[in-house]
């Protein structure tokens, strides 16, 4: 019989018996094995679990504020880490700050929330955006980069991740530099975005070079790298929020929605809800006291 690893991560400290029983008490499972990752966190290694259904165990973590992760456990070692940035990593959106700055008038946040819920076509709000600036100059970037909010443990996460021998990509249809001043602050090994296009006053031309910025360039890289790397798709962790980031979610061997749009929490069971980023070091099964600060 296989058997699976289900892991729980709260806001707020359980004792491993809590978990257990809890478990067993409303999923009927049955627990082969538990680790403890931290005062919050646990690993359990159970059997069982495709007898209930995956909902009942959503919508009863969700209510405890718990969030959590199941895999199959398997001698597969995770060698690639592919994560979004906006709104994932940071809790900005880049482009639309920078929009914003130019003080002209649009319903900018509307058209991005609708193109990450994959309603609008991501490549014409992403051009509609860029010409916006055209004119403008690029020392706007530099206030962007002043304004940018690091999501909780991202930084914990990323140095853990790189220790663990894992090569860390900042996947991002954002903008370059911007997405080079992320990456370098957090010690992501390769950055892969878009460019802008500026002309000889140092101003923006409202045109830019696309690198990742369609609905599937995410997963066309990580095709790239399984063709050019040798890396499996079930080697690879991959954490996002929005359309764009969903066949990354969906082929990779953990693909984690973060604070997600509806058309990802729809699609992929695992979810950050509650918790920081350090939670995909915990569904890793990685204890606290192995983390990189």
């Amino acid at each position: 019989m296989s058997h699976k690893l289900f892991t729980l991560v709260a806001k707020e400290g359980f004792s491993e018996d809590e978990v257990k029983n809890f478990c067993k008490n409303n999923f009927n499972l049955s627990i082969k094995d538990s680790k403890v990752l931290a005062e919050n966190a646990v690993q359990l290694t159970i059997s069982k679990y495709d007898s209930i259904k995956s909902p009942d165990i959503e919508e009863t973590l969700n209510l405890k504020k718990v969030d959590f992760c199941v895999q199959e456990k398997t001698d597969t070692q995770f060698k690639v880490l592919l994560c979004d940035m906006d709104a994932t990593i940071i809790a900005n959106e880049t482009l639309d700050d920078l929009v914003k700055l130019t003080g002209v008038k649009s319903n900018i946040d509307e058209s991005s929330k609708l193109a990450m819920e994959g309603k609008i076509d991501l490549r014409t709000t992403l051009k509609n955006r860029v010409e916006l600036l055209k004119g403008h100059p690029k020392s706007l970037i530099e206030e962007v980069k002043n304004g940018i909010s690091f999501n909780p443990g991202g930084d914990i996460m990323v140095r853990t991740l790189n220790s663990h021998g894992l090569i860390s990509n900042l996947v991002t249809g954002g903008f370059e530099p911007i997405s080079t001043y992320v990456g370098e602050k957090l010690g992501f090994h390769n950055v892969i975005s878009n460019q802008f296009v500026f002309d000889a006053n140092n101003c923006f031309t409202g045109e830019y070079y696309l690198v990742n910025g369609e609905k599937n360039s995410k997963y066309k890289f990580m095709e790239k790298l399984s063709e050019e790397k040798n890396f499996d798709f079930s080697e690879m962790v991959a954490i996002g929020d929005g359309s764009n980031d969903l066949e990354m979610l969906k082929n990779s061997g953990l693909g984690v929605g973060y604070y997600a749009h509806d058309i990802v929490k729809e699609s992929i069971l695992t979810q950050i809800k509650f918790t920081d980023l350090k939670t995909i070091l915990f569904f890793l099964g990685i204890k606290e006291n192995e983390f990189s600060k």
